[in-house]
């Protein structure tokens, strides 16, 4: 990995910490209705059975690594718009 995917992966561990209680027992239908994740994300996710807080962490950052998802979807990644929690 590059020192950018690093950064990524970095701060994506602690914007889920913060705001995974915010999301908490959420569904990834419901994650998308509220607009906290894209299309592209909520089909990965469905696709990979990706439903609780640690699978989606690490599908989402395998996506981004692969580049898998639009480069929007990775960029917020290290903001505050994506929130997942059990």
């Amino acid at each position: 990995m590059t020192r950018i995917h690093h950064s990524v992966l970095y701060c994506s561990l602690a914007v889920f910490t913060l705001y995974g209680l915010h999301a908490s027992a959420q569904t990834n239908e419901r994650l998308l209705q509220e607009r906290l994740i894209s299309p592209a994300m909520y089909e990965l996710l469905n696709r990979r059975g990706a439903t609780t807080r640690a699978k989606r962490m690490e599908v989402v950052q395998e996506a981004c690594a692969a580049r898998e998802l639009p480069p929007s979807d990775c960029e917020s990644i290290s903001g505050t718009r994506r929130l997942y929690q059990d």
